[in-house]
């Protein structure tokens, strides 16, 4: 009897868990990704996969943040920067003698299909598969999970993808801000802010590159 009750307890924990890892995704999310499998995209950002004699590494990320990582360990120490063609050619260098690794930057612009897409329980994976039918993945990673929403998973997509090329021709146009222009002006061409003070009459919004100084929801000033 008590060997009965002793596995029974065992499944039931175990159960418990593999249902705490599914709900750890929020269902919307999950629905996202169902969404978003077999559509067409182009691509808006630099994707790498550095190709071994076994497997290989996906090395592209893209952070709550905004900001696009791309990461891989070679040998004993890890390989990471923000742009794909530092990241491609220090892996090169690193794996010289290596001729088995190969690199493999696709760039931007090029024309996507997803064919996988999945929840997991501090990141999405997307899997990808190119014209030449090359596949690669992006990870949009959830450190804290606060951050892990529809809401953002859907804004970091957009930094990764464009649905048609009218998009991503609009994504090239030059971001123009002229003095006088209200705060949702300047975030419907600039996009969400990294930061938005609110103090009284003044208003700043900062970006990576720029801090915007609005009084009276007119712009005054950029630094």
């Amino acid at each position: 009897m008590k060997k009965k009750v002793t596995v029974a307890v065992f499944y039931l924990m175990t159960y418990s868990c593999m249902n705490l890892s599914i709900q750890a995704q929020p269902k919307d999310v999950r629905i996202f990704c169902e969404q978003v499998k077999g559509n067409t995209y182009w691509l808006k950002i630099d994707v790498v996969r550095v190709q071994e004699l076994i497997g290989g590494t996906d090395a592209t990320n893209v952070y709550p943040d905004r900001k696009v990582y791309y990461r891989g360990t070679f040998g004993v120490r890890q390989t990471q920067s923000t742009s794909a063609e530092d990241f491609a050619e220090e892996v090169r260098m690193k794996t010289l003698p290596d001729k088995e690794t190969k690199v493999r930057v696709w760039e931007r612009g090029s024309r996507v299909v997803v064919h996988g897409a999945k929840a997991r329980n501090k990141e999405v994976r997307i899997d990808i598969t190119e014209v030449g039918k090359s596949k690669s993945r992006i990870r949009f990673k959830f450190p804290d999970k606060r951050d892990y929403t529809l809401a953002n998973l859907e804004e970091m997509f957009k930094i990764a993808f464009a649905e048609n090329k009218e998009e991503l021709l609009g994504a090239e146009k030059t971001v123009l801000i002229e003095l006088g222009m209200t705060v949702e002006e300047v975030i419907k061409v600039r996009g969400k802010p990294k930061t938005r003070v609110n103090l009284g009459n003044k208003t700043i919004l900062t970006y990576d590159d720029l801090k915007l100084v609005f009084e009276d929801d007119s712009l005054k000033d950029v630094k």
